[in-house]
Formats: structure tokens, sequence, C-alpha cells
């Protein structure tokens, strides 16, 4: 009884220091974006939808996100161009960027901050009057603490925009930590045979 509440608190522990992977931010993010014109076109029971995604060979990805804030205000998807409503959100740009590679302390673990952001085109027609209901960019980011061992796990191997670029880090701090043991262990030699003496 007691090993397994151990087992279910190590679990929880190991869920809440995981980090969310890049492309699981980039969907957020889209489906925040799409919510801006799920909220644009209002709330309209039974009222139909079509929702494109561009450039589709790229952020095909981001489509199902894109969809889910329509589904929660009452729309029904079709993909037909016949729906009363076409939304669109182009990805102009998706970026992961790492910086301030840092050490959590003296002999601690490499961490460096991360950031997801997209900027996405937006647009909303009322196909049956015939009016943009809205039209323009948007943009939406992330940002998180994230420790550079769990840079590989937060990147998908197949998609090469939830990748960055992990800074190296500088010359100083690499160098800085031999030079604080090398310096304590002559420091306690050399007292060690002085206080002796």
């Amino acid at each position: 009884m007691l090993l397994s509440a151990l087992t279910l608190s190590a679990r929880s522990q190991d869920t809440v220091d995981t980090p969310p992977t890049n492309l699981r931010i980039f969907q957020t993010l889209a489906a925040q974006l799409a919510d801006t014109l799920a909220v644009s076109a209002g709330r309209v029971d039974s009222a139909t939808v079509s929702v494109r995604v561009y450039p589709g060979d790229v952020v095909w990805f981001l489509h199902e996100p894109t969809t889910r804030p329509f589904l929660r205000q009452g729309f029904r998807l079709i993909i037909a161009d016949t729906a009363r409503y076409g939304a669109e959100l182009g990805a102009i740009d998706m970026h992961v960027r790492y910086s301030n590679l840092r050490r959590t302390g003296i002999f601690g673990s490499h961490i460096l901050d991360r950031s997801v952001s997209i900027i996405g085109e937006l647009r909303l027609i009322d196909r049956r009057s015939g009016t943009i209901l809205l039209a323009g960019d948007r943009s939406a980011s992330y940002s998180d603490v994230i420790e550079v061992s769990q840079v590989e796990a937060v990147e998908q191997p197949s998609l090469p925009v939830t990748h960055g670029t992990v800074p190296a880090e500088d010359f100083f701090s690499g160098l800085a930590e031999p030079l604080v043991i090398i310096g304590a262990v002559a420091v306690a030699v050399y007292l060690l045979f002085t206080v002796r003496s």
C-alpha cells in the first residue's frame, strides 16, 4: 500500500517536471488564434464552417487544434466551400528559440530559456452575406525554462519546425566549475598542512 502511494507520488512529480513538447505548444497556440476566429463568428447554433490551415503540407498538424474552438461554439465542420463561414489560418512564422544557457547552481544542471511563437494570418468570411468578419495578422507565444537534457525530448524528429538551436556555453562558465573545484582542493590541502604544523 505504502509502496504504491510512493510510486504514484513519484509519477505525479515526473509529469509535473516534464515540459510540454514544442509540437503541443504550437497546437495550443494555434487553438488560441483559432479561438479569435470562432469568437468573431459569434454563437450560431448548427452553423457550418470550413477550416483551412495553410501551407497545408507544412503545418498539417495545426488543422485539428484549429477546429476545436469552432466545435466548442456549436459549429458543424464541413470540408466543402458551401459552409456558411470560411475560416483560414495561415502560418506566416513559427519559431522555437533557445537562449540564455546557464547552470542552476555551481554544480547544477544546464538550463535555458525556451520561446515558442507563431504568427498567423487570420481570415473569417461569412459566405452568406459575403462579408469579411475578421482579417489580419495575430501572434501567440509561450515561454518557459527547460533543462538542456530535455531539448531532444521536446522536439519532434520528423518536424523541423519544432527544432531550435541550442546556444553554446560561453567559455568562462565552462571553465569556472573546474577552476572552483581545483581552487577548493588546493585551499583544503594548503590548510591541512599549515594547520598541522
